[in-house]
């Protein structure tokens, strides 16, 4: 495949379509709403065909495209770089946003402040758009704080109380993990004089504490916006608040940025670059790079595990819909961040664990997506979201009832839907990280990973028994009789989604070849281990097709047990709770910065009587020198044409200070002295 840089527009106009279109949306707003539903559709289909436009170069040819806007970005510029795993998450996540606008459309209706809406969703997809088309780090936390803060209007739209404390909590950790970020661009530029998003860019002859600093802070920062636990406290509560459109893409696309930025951590942070030999001899070379990021990568699949298994178990017991698709991210998020960490890991034939996590950042995408917009479809005909509530709707919304059954058969990794290929891919990184070393605790961590993929099939049949097949309760029936089927605004953006689940699903090769296999050739693998295990892979092999069914027979047992058993109304107690911690901490915090304030006050108040007591003093001392016409002769041989003694004292530091300056610059020359 042939590597070269190009210089392209394309990825400019790909980030200035939606951020022009925010303002164009708002003016016409004023206008009429058909041209603002209008504009808003035709400024996200055209900002997809934008990035659509880059794979023939990008994926094809195996170029990178690249743009620069002069002195955007002081003290750099505002930089694009594009490669082919910039591409995958830029196209997938323009394309479930035309699905989420068009949807967006029927749904907003019975909202208010829909200019505000529709102007800030353009916004947000201009800020997300740009963090992997972003070449540099800097540009791209640029691009990740416009995400952050317009995607918080979003979540706050309803500017309920319960939409307002969501949404602080949202704000603050987005702060706190843009804080994060930039401490640790900090620390790499002071280390490596770049910010530039390349491989292996701090390629140094040796390892020193600043590198591996830079990289958990960065990877900290992003992991709070890929909701890694400890670190997805806000995502339960942030999500359920939001329009059920802004819900699909703040779980469906805008989380994955999280898992972008932690690629390009490890990528550029720790990885040497394939440049600096050739890439089958590189196993010998940067021992201690590879020993960092192997290392680097056992602490995140555990992360991952711990993630994604705290994910089931929160999304088991939920009752509202919304809450426990939320809580299903932070599982899938966890399945994400197992392949990167498997992909670190394993070093140079951690291939398949990439391969894993890229093929399940197109699939999560659009499988949550799809879910949180048929659960916007229930709330807005019958304004209820607790499954303990509903019943039966398969007769009233047979389209949502089938969408929602083929999102849950790709999410649960039934085979010919879409994330069967990305969990079987998974499922093979984590066997090869076990056989590779032998180490006993990632045997551990592959059996938790496959009872989390039965909790997932767990709380999905779940979600379709409660909500679609059985009996309705009767205080609902009527008001679930009296409602008629979905608008065909949503009707249509479900459908785009639902059709590439089952097309990806049938085809799971297609997308291996076209983007997935291209991915990871961008990245420091050894070619021969892509070649022999990644190309050409055969998912529908007896042995995977097995594993799947034995995941679905394990989660469909417990689900029986559940419905038997009451089990799904099991609450865990309020000490055990992500919010009881967080509380905790925060009250924590509270105390430790009130009581450093009380101290720092103190402190300045001692410093400040002194102050006080020397300015009067030397203010008094000034006064007895100044010269006072008809008062004062002590010191009349320093007047000058009547300037006082305070004008000529500061004259004369001014004096000094210039011939400083002027001794520094001629040495500088090199003119006598």
């Amino acid at each position: 495949m042939t590597q070269g840089y190009d210089l392209s527009v394309l990825p400019l106009l790909a980030v200035l379509l939606p951020a022009c279109g925010a303002g164009v949306t708002a003016l016409v707003s004023f206008y009429s709403a058909w041209w603002r539903n209008f504009t808003a559709t035709v400024v996200t289909a055209a900002t997809l065909v934008a990035v659509a436009a880059m794979y023939p170069a990008v994926v094809v040819q195996g170029r990178v495209l690249e743009y620069q806007l002069l002195n955007i970005v002081s003290p750099l510029n505002l930089t694009f770089r594009v490669d082919s795993f910039s591409f995958i998450v830029a196209v997938i996540a323009s394309f479930v946003w035309l699905a989420a606008t068009i949807y967006a459309l029927a749904y907003m209706e019975h909202e208010e402040n829909r200019p505000r809406f529709f102007t800030l969703l353009l916004l947000t997809m201009s800020g997300t758009i740009g963090v992997p088309l972003a070449g540099d780090f800097l540009s791209l936390l640029l691009f990740f704080e416009v995400m952050s803060l317009a995607s918080y209007v979003l979540v706050v739209h309803t500017q309920t109380e319960e939409a307002y404390s969501a949404g602080d909590l949202y704000l603050y950790l987005g702060v706190a993990g843009g804080m994060s970020i930039l401490a640790g661009l900090a620390f790499l530029y002071f280390r490596n004089g770049t910010l530039a998003i390349m491989p292996a860019t701090l390629v140094v002859q040796g390892m020193d504490v600043v590198i591996p600093l830079a990289a958990i802070l960065m990877i900290v920062g992003f992991g709070i916006k890929a909701g890694m636990a400890p670190l997805h406290i806000w995502l339960p509560r942030a999500h359920p608040v939001a329009p059920a459109p802004a819900s699909a893409l703040l779980s469906g696309i805008m989380i994955k940025t999280g898992a972008y930025g932690i690629i390009r951590v490890i990528n550029v942070l720790l990885v040497p670059a394939a440049g600096a030999g050739a890439l089958e001899s590189i196993k010998g070379m940067y021992q201690e790079f590879w020993s960092m990021v192997s290392n680097m990568g056992y602490v995140i699949i555990w992360i991952g595990i711990i993630t994604m298994f705290m994910g089931v178990i929160l999304a088991v017991i939920q009752e509202n819909i919304k809450k426990m698709l939320a809580c299903s991210s932070i599982s899938q998020m966890g399945f994400i961040l197992v392949g990167i960490g498997v992909a670190g890991y394993l070093k140079y034939e951690g291939a398949m664990g990439m391969a894993g996590a890229s093929y399940h950042i197109i699939n999560h995408a659009l499988f949550k997506s799809c879910l949180f917009l048929a659960a916007g479809v229930i709330a807005y005909k019958l304004g209820e979201l607790n499954m303990y509530n509903l019943g039966g709707l398969w007769k009233k919304l047979p389209f949502t009832t089938l969408v929602v059954i083929i999102a849950s058969l790709g999410i649960a990794g039934f085979p010919f839907f879409n994330g069967y290929a990305s969990k079987t891919l998974l499922h093979h990184a984590m066997v090869e990280a076990y056989e590779h070393y032998g180490v006993k605790a990632l045997l551990e961590a592959e059996r938790i990973f496959m009872l989390s993929a039965a909790g997932t099939v767990l709380y999905y049949l779940k979600f379709i028994y409660l909500v679609f097949l059985r009996r309705p309760p009767d205080e609902m029936a009527a008001k679930i009789e009296g409602i008629k089927g979905e608008p065909r605004a949503m009707k249509l953006g479900m459908a785009m989604l639902a059709v590439m689940i089952v097309f990806i699903g049938i085809n799971p090769g297609f997308l291996l070849s076209e983007l997935i296999v291209p991915t990871v050739y961008s990245f420091a693998f050894a070619p021969s281990f892509i070649e022999h295990h990644v190309v050409g892979i055969n998912f529908f092999t007896a042995g995977d097709i097995l594993s799947s069914l034995v995941v679905i027979g394990l989660g469909s047992i417990a689900f029986a047990i559940g419905v038997k058993t009451g089990l799904f109304k099991t609450s865990i107690p309020a000490w055990l709770g992500q919010e009881f911690f967080a509380t905790q901490l925060g009250k924590l915090l509270a105390a430790c910065w009130n009581g450093l304030s009380n101290a720092v006050m103190k402190v300045l108040a001692f410093g400040g009587a002194i102050f006080r007591r020397i300015f009067r003093s030397s203010f008094t001392a000034l006064q007895s020198l100044d010269y006072r016409p008809g008062s004062s002769g002590a010191f009349r041989t320093f007047n000058l044409t009547n300037l006082d003694f305070d004008v000529i004292l500061i004259m004369g530091i001014l004096a000094a200070a210039l011939g400083v300056l002027f001794y520094l610059q001629f040495r500088v020359l090199g003119i006598g002295f």
